[in-house]
Parts: C-alpha cells; structure tokens; sequence
C-alpha cells in the first residue's frame, strides 16, 4: 500500500490478516474490524458472532481482576445484587441469580455517560453561562437602582436644607454598605458559577481521555458523579433592591426624612392568617396521602390499598388497586410531568403510570422493600425509602430508573432514619423526610449530607410527624399526626429552610382529627387529610401581595 502523507487521515483497516481493505463493519464478539469481503468468510466460521456497523460497534471491556479471585477476570453482572462479578463468584455464590454479559452493562453504561455529557454540553453549561451573563446585567441594574435612591434622597434633603446634612452623610453610608455588601455577594455567586462551569469542563475533559480504557468500577463511579453532576448547580438567589419610604417633614424625626433604606423582597407572596376554602369528598375509605397532578386532579392512597384519582369536586376519574400498600407512607408521587409512580412493596418494584393510563415497571429494588417515594422537579430525578433489615435507606435513581445513589449514613456512619413515612424535597435540592420511629423530620443536603432535625414545638407533648411538603419559598409543612399517648395532637407545623418552627398552621383544636396526607396545590393551598375522614380540607396560607 502507498505511504500515506502525514496530513491526511488513514481510513479502517480490516483486522483479517493480509486484508487491508476499508473497515466498514465489526465484530461485537471478538471486537474485530471487517471489511464488507472477509464479513461473508467471517460469518461462515463463526456463525453465532453478531456483526453490527463499524459505528454501532461495542467497546471492549477493559480487564479488571476479581478482588476475591486475582486470577479471575470480571464478566459477568447479577442482575439481582446489582453487582459485577467473575465465574467462579457465580457459580459459588450467584448461581441462581439471574446475570447479564457484563460488557453489556458496560456499554449501556458508557452511552448514559456520553449522553449524560451531551446534556451538560447543551443544556447544563449554557444555563450556567446564562446565570453569569445574567448576574453581570443585574450588577448594572442594581446600581443604577443605587443611583436613583441617591437622587431621590438628595432631591429630598434640598427640602430640609442644611439641618438634613448631617443625616445625608449618614444615610449614604448605609447605602455604600448595602452596595458593597450586595455587589460582593454577586461577585461571589459569579465565581461560584465560573468554577461550576470548569469542574463540568474538567470533568468531561478527564472521562474523554481516559474513554478506551476506563474500567467498570471507575465507570460506574465516574457515571453516578455525572449523573449528580447538575445538582453541584451553585443556588443563585435572586439580589434585592434599595426600596426608600417617605414621611410627613418632622423636625423631631429628621432621621427618617430621608427614607428608610431596605431591600425590597422579590417575592409577591406572604404569611396569611390561615382560613378554610373548601372541602373536598370523596366516597372512599380514609385518606394517607395526596399527590397533585398538573391538570388539578389529586391522587390519594386509602385505606383498602387503593390510589384514588379524583378532582375539586370529589368526582373519581381513576383507581389503581395496590395490595402491598403500607399505611402512613407516601407509596406514590406524581412527576412535573403529570405521571404516577407508586412502590409495590410485595414485588421489590417502583411502577410508572403514564398520561395515557398505561402501567409500566420503571425497576426492580433487589432485596430491599420499597416505600415512600417522591419525584424531583428540579431535575426529576425520583427518591425511594427503601428498607432491609429493619435498615432505612434512600436511593436516588434517574428519570429511567437508573440507580445514582444511596442515603443511609451521617458523618459518624449512624443511621440517619429509624423510619422514613413521607419524603419531599426543597427549592435548595434538600431531602426532608418524616420519621415516625424517630419523633422528628430529618434534612439531608442533596447530596445525602446530614443538616438538621426536627422534633416538634415545646407546646405539644407528643410529635408524631406523618405528611410532609415544602412550598415556593422554602418552607417546611408538616402534619403532626395521631399520637396514642395524646389523642388531641393533630396539627400543622411551618418552618423555615433552615429547620426553624415559625408558626402553626392548624392548631389542635384547627385541625381535622387522625390528619396524616399533606399536599400543596397550585394557589398557594394546603391540601390535608386523614385516616379517619373521606374528606380532603383545603386551606389557604399565602397571599399575593403588590411589589
């Protein structure tokens, strides 16, 4: 064959010995090239091989030994311990397992991974780089707001005349300590951004060159770091402005003619005092808990191990009958989408009921028992409480039911949860569980890190907390429900991001006895229910307020 110049690009030689022919398919079972001649040859001596398209071709599993045999490779996967493994680990330990060609797995994984990077390319880093823009233009904004509030306070203080100079002096320096601070804070958010998008860079950089010879374990290490990787999304929270108020001239008061200088809050909504709209009824056995649906509809789990789908006027639309349904859990949530999952505690299986009604096994829990459940609307990623040996956990799987990651331990390896009956997550990625076992709310970070715990106001003598959801601005509503040692301890506790109490929604005397479900709609209600009761209450705790 003619030497070929250095600049141009050599086409895909066939690996059949003395052929130097085009490459244009490949061998998936010995991971050979074959040009469209020796394929016929190919074919007749190995007949069981499978032949694919040089572009749809496999890549080969990297060697890596068995831990617990050295001279054993790694090749096989037991689809029930969710492991890879060597042949004589099988036939030892797995053989009545069902398994799976482990370079199979390797390549699914491998094309979650690629596409996974193609999403971060096209999506994840273009909003980062969006955030940054963005926060450059608010930095312009935010000082010209800065710049109107001097003027205005200047305009005011040639009013007063001199006696006011004194006070102006003071004020601008509240106004340069403000500016300061905030457009510190923005800088700040800037960088956190800027570094977000080069550990994303790295990240891709580091997987790519090392794609043709990673090994399994690394690869599922590096797939779950990827596959966390926009959770890392730095929280940018919205920068408040100067907002100035006037008075009537008060020679006594000269300090506030000049206005008072705050930040106004973004957000048009605030605390109410909290009154019944309406009360929903539905003909069916009990309420355990509620999940909202885009289209208004509600979903509810009662007594007789069903899922309910009514609407505002109680009218039925839809019902899954569940034998496996545990009481005082949420075994079901709705995705931002508007479809169902629910646990089956009895298969070790989560299901997925489409728009369309048709009920799908999204994946199988191994030997751990499936529970509560809840579907991200931030990345829509979905939590499952999962139990073995009396041992709680949390796992995090993707949109497909890929396992990502698991949640069981704090920083000292203790159990985070005795129990988990109902699960949720906050605006800031935060995991807010209920643990009845336990007497307290449990908060995790997203990513599984231990930040604080909740275990009732001073007030009541008992905390039995069971429905549990967070709203638009952060904060945590849960249901303390039915307590055998205080029957009259049926309420609603608020509290902030931070795991603060803030008020009580629904006193004792408020609210509906054995209350257990807790959901939130889309006009800023509460939805509560109870194992005692067919009836859904509605209450309204947020009002819109003009900026």
């Amino acid at each position: 064959m003619d030497q070929i110049p250095d600049t141009a690009q050599h086409f895909i030689e066939c690996d059949t010995y003395s052929c130097r022919n085009f490459s244009k398919f490949y061998c998936n079972t010995c991971h050979q090239r074959i040009c469209n001649f020796c394929r016929t040859a190919h074919l007749k001596v190995n007949k069981d091989h499978e032949i694919v398209r040089y572009q749809e071709r496999k890549t080969k599993l990297p060697l890596e030994k068995c831990r617990i045999h050295p001279a054993k490779d790694i090749d096989i996967y037991c689809n029930f311990c969710l492991d890879a493994i060597c042949s004589v680990c099988f036939a030892r330990h797995h053989s009545d397992h069902d398994k799976n060609d482990l370079e199979n797995i390797y390549n699914d994984l491998l094309q979650q991974c690629q596409k996974e990077i193609s999403e971060i390319w096209n999506t994840t880093i273009p909003k980062a780089k969006n955030i940054v823009e963005s926060i450059g233009e608010t930095r312009y904004i935010f000082k010209n707001e800065i710049a109107k509030s001097r003027i205005s306070m200047k305009k005011r203080a040639d009013e007063i005349k001199e006696v006011v100079d004194c006070i102006l002096n003071n004020k601008n320096k509240s106004l340069d300590e403000i500016e300061n601070s905030v457009l510190n804070e923005m800088m700040t958010e800037q960088k956190k951004t800027e570094d977000y998008i080069y550990y994303l860079e790295k990240m891709i950089a580091d997987f790519e060159g090392r794609m043709s010879s990673i090994k399994h374990s690394e690869l599922m290490k590096f797939h779950l770091e990827i596959s966390l990787a926009t959770l890392k999304m730095p929280f940018i929270a919205k920068p408040k402005f100067p907002n100035l108020t006037f008075c009537t001239l008060n020679k006594d008061e000269l300090s506030k003619q000049l206005g008072e200088i705050e930040l106004d809050s973004s957000e048009r909504l605030k605390l109410c005092t909290v009154t019944k709209v309406s009360e929903i009824t539905i003909q069916e056995n009990g309420t355990y808990h509620l999940s909202l649906l885009p289209s208004k509809k509600i979903w509810n789990s009662d007594m007789s191990g069903n899922l309910i789908q009514f609407d505002k006027e109680g009218n039925i639309s839809d019902k899954i009958s569940i034998s496996s349904m545990c009481y005082f859990q949420a075994n079901h949530t709705v995705t931002k989408e508007g479809e169902l999952l629910y646990t089956d505690g009895y298969e070790n299986t989560v299901y997925r009921v489409t728009c369309e009604n048709a009920i799908h096994k999204l994946t199988n829990t191994g030997d751990r028992r499936p529970e509560a459940i809840y579907s991200s609307h931030i990345n829509g990623h979905i939590l499952v409480a999962m139990e073995k040996n009396k041992f709680m956990a949390i796992t995090r799987y993707s949109r497909e039911g890929t396992k990502l990651q698991d949640i069981q331990w704090d920083d000292k390896r203790q159990n985070l949860y005795q129990s988990i009956d109902y699960i949720t997550e906050n605006i800031n990625g935060d995991i807010c569980t209920s643990d009845e076992d336990a007497s307290e709310v449990v908060v995790v970070t997203a990513s599984g890190e231990y930040r604080f715990s909740y275990s009732g106001h001073h007030s009541q003598p008992g905390f039995c907390p069971y429905g549990i959801c967070t709203d638009v601005l952060g904060h945590i509503l849960v249901c303390n429900g039915y307590n055998p040692h205080n029957e009259n301890s049926s309420s609603v506790h608020l509290l902030d991001i931070n795991g603060h109490f803030l008020s009580f929604l629904l006193t004792p005397k408020q609210c509906p006895e054995f209350s257990c479900a807790l959901c939130i709609d889309n006009e800023y209600n509460f939805c509560i229910g109870g194992w005692g009761s067919s009836t859904v209450s509605v209450y309204k705790y947020y009002q819109e307020t003009d900026k």
